[in-house]
């Protein structure tokens, strides 16, 4: 079989939880399979406890002879704006200047880190992202142990803005996706992201969207057609009721996924 026509395994990581799809790929791909677990004792700085669920999912023959994506949580990732310089030319230039605004935030650990940069026309601002290296080559290491290759390796925030883009603006407005435990946003403008945030939130939901209602206020600062778009799990959204005029949340009616659960981000692409 041609690897373009292999089924494709999605594969969410993140410290209390893994999800899994395999979509057969064709003129119409389909979802075949689809599990979720928990992580028990998972804890936000080591990955290992969610390693080994992926493990023992992937030793079952369902999960076998395919592509795999992974997603990895916002939890492990780390993002900059890098401001575009006329000054730099190669690509190995973008991603030292790329390392050196991570740095700027997050202090001199960039180096145990992998940087990859978004595409941007000249002119335009990049998006720098980094993973940790050792995380990156653990989970190639799991897959490869079962001959699964790895075709991508996205943080959440970016998997999340790709399947919702189609539903967001040019410019003027924010895109928040929020998990168990974490929050990530990116501030839209004309031509990509301008602002990006991210932080780690507690189970004080009252508090988050408080935080949601700051965005959408932020939002309104910058013309009266700005708006907070929010990709998150169907209960907080309930639990919100009326957010504010300003909040957006995105539903996917052509999914069978509850929006923002731990499938949906994997089956979005497909959809």
């Amino acid at each position: 079989m041609s690897p373009l026509w292999r089924d494709e395994i999605g594969i969410l990581l993140a410290p209390r939880r893994v999800a899994l799809t395999r979509v057969s790929r064709g003129i119409r791909p389909r979802c075949v399979a689809e599990a979720s677990a928990r992580v028990e004792n998972g804890i936000l700085t080591d990955w290992r406890p969610a390693l080994a669920v992926l493990h023992a999912h992937l030793a079952e023959a369902g999960w076998q002879g395919a592509n795999a994506r992974v997603v990895i949580s916002d939890h492990w990732a780390r993002y900059a704006i890098v401001p575009w310089s006329n000054d730099i030319s190669s690509d190995e230039e973008r991603v030292a200047h790329g390392r050196i605004c991570l740095a700027n935030i997050y202090g001199n650990v960039a180096d145990q880190w992998r940087v990859s940069l978004s595409e941007a026309a000249p002119g335009q601002a990049r998006v720098a992202c980094a993973i940790p290296e050792t995380l990156l080559g653990e989970i190639r290491t799991t897959l490869d142990s079962y001959r699964l290759p790895l075709v991508s390796a996205q943080p959440q925030l970016i998997a999340a803005y790709n399947g919702w883009r189609d539903r967001l603006p040019d410019a003027s407005g924010w895109f928040v996706t929020i998990d168990e435990g974490s929050l990530a946003a990116a501030r839209l403008v004309r031509g990509g992201w301008d602002r990006v945030y991210s932080a780690r939130i507690g189970t004080d939901w009252m508090v988050e969207l408080r935080r949601l209602k700051t965005f959408g206020r932020l939002a309104a600062q910058d013309g009266e057609n700005g708006r907070v778009y929010v990709d998150a799990p169907q209960w907080l959204r309930e639990l919100a009721g009326d957010c504010g005029t300003g909040i957006e949340w995105l539903v996917d009616e052509r999914s069978d996924s509850t929006p923002g659960d731990s499938l949906a981000v994997l089956k979005r692409p497909y959809a």
